[in-house]
């Protein structure tokens, strides 16, 4: 049997009717909007289009969007700097003390709610 994961209805905080196309497909984020390259359940939604009801699977990053995001923002920038390839850049230190922060946090979060199946 299939592993399958159970996927909450009606995720908190979610605004339906302000998903974008690229969210309800599971193409990016449906916290943030950041193009999904890892991806874990957030819910469903259900939307009216007419006299049609439309369930939709919903995608967040994973690991977390604070995660994702401080990664993005430190690998983008060390990229396209010189001082990064040489260990001398304070912007692009900055950024990956972000990341730590935000992977300690996700970590401690996951930890204090027990989730075993999380590899995180």
């Amino acid at each position: 049997m299939a592993d399958t994961h159970h996927i909450p209805q009606t995720p908190a905080g979610i605004d339906p009717a302000a998903l974008t196309h690229e969210q309800l497909h599971g193409w990016r984020c449906a916290l943030c909007g950041t193009l999904l390259t890892g991806d874990r359940p957030l819910g469903t939604v259900t939307l009216s289009q007419g006299p049609t009801l439309t369930t939709y699977p919903l995608w967040a990053c994973d690991p977390n969007c604070t995660t994702e995001n401080a990664w993005r923002a430190a690998l983008t920038h060390a990229a396209g700097c010189e001082a990064c390839r040489t260990g001398e850049c304070e912007t692009g230190q900055r950024l990956l003390d972000a990341y730590a922060t935000a992977l300690r946090q996700e970590h401690a979060e996951d930890a204090g709610r027990g989730t075993a199946d999380n590899p995180h």
